[in-house]
């Protein structure tokens, strides 16, 4: 039986659940398309289900993507086949609203998670809060099918993992093979969630070997079933995607950091921390290092009292770690590990639990929730005021003259809400758009197909009508007259078009 105010946080989480998808039904269509999902649609989503379907390896193992884990495009390009889509729109569309369904899915998976965990409803609604008001992870959950779906899996992988350890049957097992199988072919670095499982199984007082031996099994199993190239050779091609995705190529490539040029291979190792740091809520940061604090505390004093959190720590830290140590190439911020994100919410909800439990004055206690409350109401109406383009969310710690010291609009969401713009001001029947780069294009996608046509790719910008920029590589004003259209957020100018003739 619960309690009146478990019951209370019981019910207030059904409702916050239905509020969320309530409010994605009406705005998953605000998003734009991002720089990379062209790539992911028709070189790793297409290019698999095509070898799924044919068996013709020719092209795969000739494609620069064939090592990208391809599990979740698949699933995508599917569904578009499913549904006998052929507008590009259409498919766009379908693809950003599986997107969120999954992260809606992954939230649920969340919320029984932090339950396990913490025992308290109240706790667990407070995870799922922190997650989904977190400005950059909501916008790339409408989209973003790289990261937060290597996110999402994480959460539903390390739900299953709590699972498994404490059923310790055949079909627990089973399910989460399936599911860390298919969060290693979306990123490799997920070979961290099977890890984490074993160590945490052996940390148990009962242990059932054949549940853990049939995981094992099953996990490399799911691991050659959800990518393709693996079929072709298992164990020389899972090498070779692992010292690629190790040290992603990125020729030439350089990050705007602190006002700085960084090369993408060379980047300090505070990076991670740094953009998680100015690109979180201040709040989450301060109860995450007050978390960190008092699991190190107890781990001393009471190793037992912990131990379920060891493998939150295992998976928050490692990925960074190996990061550091293998000096791989991130760029544009710190979306590559999105994924440790919910194991970083995880320990900063035991800070607020620790900090509750400790403090015996109500006055105080009531103190705290209160800042908590009103530090998320102001991330509401943040997030409400800069919407769609949460994904360029910086908080208080990064200072000003954001565009001039970071890449902010880098993916070109935005050229969605220009190109609308245009359309409704100009009625020509052919309109020639210059834009800054690739995004520009892609996004005539988002266009109903009517007005589409109306739109001409012209990359001579002295005989374009319009030039579009997103500000990518370019933080400084451009000096061309006649800028008929901007978008600023929090005082950053991040989109901008100009009329040319």
């Amino acid at each position: 039986m619960f309690n009146k105010e478990e019951l209370f946080f019981k019910r207030a989480a059904l409702i916050f659940f239905i509020c969320l998808f309530t409010v994605a039904c009406f705005i998953f269509t605000d998003y734009g398309i991002y720089w990379d999902e062209g790539v992911q649609w028709t070189q790793i989503g297409a290019l698999n289900y095509n070898y799924i379907r044919t068996g013709n390896s020719a092209e795969l193992l000739s494609n620069f993507h064939r090592y990208y884990g391809p599990s979740y495009e698949i699933v995508l390009f599917a569904a578009e086949k499913l549904f006998d889509l052929t507008d590009a729109r259409h498919i766009f569309m379908l693809r950003h609203g599986i997107c969120f369904l999954t992260f809606f899915i992954a939230v649920l998976c969340f919320y029984f998670l932090c339950l396990k965990i913490f025992k308290r409803h109240a706790l667990s609604l407070l995870g799922c809060l922190m997650l989904v008001l977190s400005p950059r992870i909501f916008a790339d959950s409408f989209y973003n099918s790289k990261d937060l779906s290597m996110l999402c899996f994480c959460i539903i992988s390390a739900y299953t993992m709590y699972l498994f350890i404490e059923k310790q049957t055949i079909f627990s097992a089973f399910i989460h093979a399936l599911l860390c199988g298919f969060a290693v072919d979306i990123r490799i670095m997920a070979i961290l969630l099977p890890i984490a499982t074993v160590y945490f199984f052996f940390l148990q007082k009962e242990r059932k070997i054949i549940p853990l031996l049939v995981f094992i099994a099953y996990s490399l199993f799911f691991i050659m079933a959800f990518w393709p190239v693996l079929w072709l050779d298992p164990v020389q091609n899972f090498i070779e995607a692992f010292k690629q995705m190790s040290n992603y190529p990125v020729k030439g490539s350089t990050n705007l950091y602190f006002g700085q040029s960084v090369p993408a291979a060379d980047l300090p190792w505070h990076y991670i921390p740094a953009w998680i740091g100015i690109t979180t809520p201040v709040v989450y940061s301060v109860l995450f290092i007050t978390g960190l604090f008092f699991v190190i505390k107890n781990s001393f004093a009471s190793f037992k009292s912990t131990f379920m959190l060891h493998s939150v720590l295992f998976m928050l830290f490692t990925p960074v770690v190996a990061i550091i140590v293998l000096n791989s190439s991130l760029y544009d911020g710190w979306r590559h590990v999105f994924f440790i994100y919910p194991f970083f919410l995880i320990i900063a909800v035991y800070g607020f639990s620790q900090v509750f439990q400790i403090i015996k004055n109500m006055m105080i206690k009531k103190l705290i929730v209160v800042i908590t409350v009103l530090s998320m109401a102001y991330t509401i109406i943040v997030m409400i005021g800069i919407h769609p383009f949460q994904n360029v969310y910086f908080n208080v710690l990064a200072g000003n003259n954001l565009r001039q010291r970071f890449e902010m609009e880098y993916w070109g969401l935005s050229y969605k809400q220009a190109l609308e713009y245009i359309l409704a001001h100009d009625k020509s029947d052919q309109i020639h758009i210059t834009a800054a780069n690739l995004p520009g294009y892609l996004n005539f996608y988002c266009i109903p197909a009517e007005d589409r046509m109306r739109l001409v790719k012209d990359k001579d910008i002295n005989s374009g009508n319009y030039f579009i920029t997103n500000f990518r590589n370019h933080p400084q004003d451009y000096d061309i007259p006649n800028s008929v259209f901007q978008i600023q957020v929090r005082g950053e100018k991040i989109m901008e078009a100009f009329k040319l003739r």
